[in-house]
């Protein structure tokens, strides 16, 4: 199969990469609007530990990769949600299309 020679430069988490996010990548979130219509998410670590992360409505999913940070380790994961789970492909789409809205998001490894 044909991929990418290993000295390429790694896509940011803000491109849609099949929903992996490499969280060498990560940058720090965006600000939250208050001004605009926020959620709260839970997010469920590799490691088990819980992390409830507040963002508007219309960040895109790829920024809880971003509040997520260092703190699911260093391998790359994909974020499921719902039930039965299932894989959030495009983080380019916002919260709020993504339907996770009060949502909780499970991480997988990658």
């Amino acid at each position: 199969g044909e991929g990418q020679p290993l000295a390429a430069s790694a896509p940011a988490a803000s491109s849609s990469s099949g929903g992996v996010i490499n969280p060498t990548n990560a940058t720090s979130p965006q600000t939250l609007d208050a001004s605009k219509p926020t959620t709260s998410i839970a997010i469920r670590l590799l490691n088990g530990k819980r992390l409830v992360v507040k963002v508007n409505l219309d960040a895109p999913v790829s920024e809880l990769g971003q509040h997520i940070g260092s703190q699911a380790g260093m391998d790359p994961y994909s974020l499921t949600s719902g039930y039965p789970p299932a894989r959030i492909d495009d983080l380019g789409k916002s919260v709020e299309e993504a339907g996770l809205k009060g949502a909780q998001v499970v991480l997988k490894k990658a």
